[in-house]
């Protein structure tokens, strides 16, 4: 079943970035910069709110940074639980992400460094990743469970 929502707000909650001093830049190498990328949402009335967050902390690379973006989605029917996580981990997070990557790519480029311009990011594989490995969790704690039982 098909849900239909409306954004109510995306907003810019929280951004850092600073130069890591210790960062010897190699001449012969490409710099990798790893980012991390996480979704949380809560149920609000009528809808939900959801912050994503993307950040990267290595001191492997020339700068650190952290930026959380949120938004608030209405429903005019609220979805059942499951469908909730899929709209907010896949659906949600995907509207929110431009946000998020420009904001980084404006930051970088404020700091008088070439813009980084993060990978278009898949919220699907990442949403049955999460599944699979909370589906792998439940199944061996029920091994254990069963095994320790007499």
């Amino acid at each position: 079943m098909e849900y239909s929502f409306e954004i109510k707000r995306i907003r810019l909650t929280e951004a850092h970035f600073s130069i890591v001093p210790q960062f010897k830049n190699p001449k012969e190498k490409p710099i990798e910069i790893i980012s991390n990328v996480n979704v949380k949402y809560d149920k609000v009335e009528n809808g939900i709110h959801v912050v994503i967050s993307i950040s990267s902390d290595s001191d492997k690379q020339p700068f650190r940074f952290s930026v959380s973006w949120e938004g608030l989605f209405a429903f005019a029917k609220m979805p059942a639980e499951k469908e909730i996580d899929r709209i907010a981990q896949i659906n949600c997070a995907a509207i929110i992400f431009p946000y998020a990557r420009e904001s980084v790519a404006d930051l970088t480029r404020r700091a008088n460094m070439p813009p980084l311009n993060l990978s278009p990011f898949n919220f699907v594989a990442m949403y049955d990743e999460k599944k699979k490995s909370v589906s792998k969790t439940a199944s061996l704690k029920a091994r254990k469970r069963s095994k320790t039982r007499p």
